[in-house]
């Protein structure tokens, strides 16, 4: 059994709910027409903004917290109806389908070639973010950080979070490949088992929180009767 505090837990957590299988078909329909070395570039530049988006969240996600008055439990109970929204959305989804989504929503690549800010804006935003990092991995790393700032176990997770960075390098980096080898229906069956498990763990999440909450309101009352 893995130690619940260890950087394979954390990583399995992150993995399921911010791999980036889900945007092959965006991502491919994103960099057509771009040279090769160039596209490179591109997933090098975007992987280092996640990197350090995750990071930046893990470091200071409590703090922003605290700033705007919001507490651990409150954000645990959104963080995971977001996530049980991320994981129906990727149960209901299908690779052609994201797709279409994402060429309907604008995010394709102009037939004129880009400029170097073009470029660089492009690896940020939509690449890094939202179709690699969204909202669901920043409140699961939020969420993390908080679990492992009480346990001294920072490292692990942070070890977590270069290890997803890596994976989704190495799969913006070979996409082609995977799409060739596991096909259209290999990576909706590989979506769907993702999105049942981030949808667990949203489940979790929420009930967490919402545990939390409960046991804070009655602590008057039980220590009454105490």
């Amino acid at each position: 059994m893995i130690d619940t505090g260890s950087s394979q837990h954390y990583l399995m957590r992150l993995l399921a709910i911010g791999n980036n299988v889900s945007a092959l078909g965006a991502f491919l329909m994103l960099t057509q027409g771009i040279p090769r070395r160039k596209v490179h570039r591109l997933i090098l530049i975007s992987s280092f903004a996640c990197l350090v988006i995750l990071v930046l969240f893990m470091l200071v996600g409590t703090r922003i917290l605290d700033f705007f008055g919001i507490s651990v439990d409150a954000f645990q109970i959104a963080g995971g109806l977001v996530l049980g929204r991320v994981g129906l959305d990727m149960l209901q989804t299908s690779s052609a389908k994201t797709t279409a989504d994402s060429s309907s929503s604008g995010a394709s690549i102009p037939e004129a070639p880009l400029s170097d800010a073009q470029f660089y804006s492009a690896a940020v935003v939509p690449i890094g973010i939202p179709l690699t990092v969204g909202a669901g991995t920043l409140s699961a790393v939020v969420l993390f950080a908080e679990t492992v700032s009480s346990r001294g176990a920072s490292l692990n997770l942070l070890v977590a979070i270069v290890s997803l960075v890596i994976v989704n390098y190495c799969i913006f980096r070979f996409s082609s490949r995977i799409m060739a080898l596991l096909g259209a229906m290999g990576v909706d069956i590989f979506i769907k088992l993702m999105g049942l498990f981030t949808l667990a763990i949203g489940v979790q999440f929420l009930a967490q929180g919402v545990g939390t909450f409960y046991i804070k309101l009655h602590e008057p009352s039980i220590s009454l009767l105490g």
